[in-house]
């Protein structure tokens, strides 16, 4: 059995995995209530291995690394970017520049649809939207402000613009109601753009959609696609039982 572990920059998941396929359920809470988290792993049986993606707070993850080694003296592998897994060539130009959660991401997404061109895009505190040929050529991805994060910055950047809730509309004409039907229409827009821009290679993509504000931009894209839910701890299962070894980070 092998825990896997997704700390991104708010939340902390987590499952059992004992094959590729075969998990537990799936447990999510907030990173930063470190008592939470750790009250809870100790009701869990120890794994064999932990595999872990961090994209978090360094604080959190060391606290999460002393944790568990502290419980069950097993060293966290940490999830680092390769120029290649699984079949995937990774055409990054700086690894160490990409976060690691694009890279499991690319790879959950890769096991769930084999042979399939794919654009994957994960909703959460940052969008970010990645292209994936159906040979398996990682071609890169773009990053914006997620849903939250976008109308923070107008709050904060600006002396009149509310955080306030809105609705879409095709011409607003409240301030809510054009900062909603903005945000909205600049992030569904990326997604939108980049599916475009792989069906222009002559690619048949395959839209994914997952992250905390899937639900949210769902219902505003036009183009036809698909939810996927925890893709990072999808790519951490296939890396996890895969033939091939899986580079990891070690602590120090």
């Amino acid at each position: 059995m092998i825990l896997l572990l997704d700390l991104g920059n708010t939340r902390l998941k987590w499952a059992h995995a004992h094959t590729r396929a075969e998990w537990g359920d799936v447990v999510e809470v907030e990173a930063a209530d470190d008592a939470a988290w750790h009250n809870l792993f100790y009701a869990l049986p120890r794994p064999q291995r932990v595999l872990a993606c961090s994209v978090g707070q360094p604080h959190i993850r060391d606290f999460l690394t002393r944790a568990v080694f502290d419980l069950w003296g097993i060293q966290i592998e940490w999830l680092t970017v390769t120029r290649e897994a699984l079949g995937v060539e990774n055409r990054y130009r700086v690894l160490e520049q990409q976060g690691p959660d694009r890279w499991a991401s690319v790879l959950g997404a890769r096991s769930l649809f084999p042979h399939e061109a794919l654009v994957v895009a994960n909703a959460g505190t940052a969008l970010t939207v990645e292209a994936l040929t159906a040979d398996g050529v990682y071609l890169g991805g773009s990053i914006q402000p997620g849903y939250r994060l976008m109308k923070q910055s107008l709050f904060q950047g600006t002396a009149r613009l509310p955080l306030a809730d809105g609705r879409v509309h095709d011409y607003p004409t409240s301030t809510e109601d054009a900062i909603e039907t903005g945000c909205l229409s600049a992030l569904t827009g990326s997604i939108e753009s980049m599916f475009e821009r792989l069906t222009g290679r002559a690619e048949e993509p395959r839209l994914l959609l997952t992250g905390g504000d899937a639900p949210r931009l769902s219902a505003y894209l036009k183009t036809p696609h698909q939810r996927v839910e925890n893709l990072v701890l999808h790519g951490l299962a296939a890396l996890a039982f895969s033939a091939a070894p899986t580079r990891t980070e070690p602590d120090a």
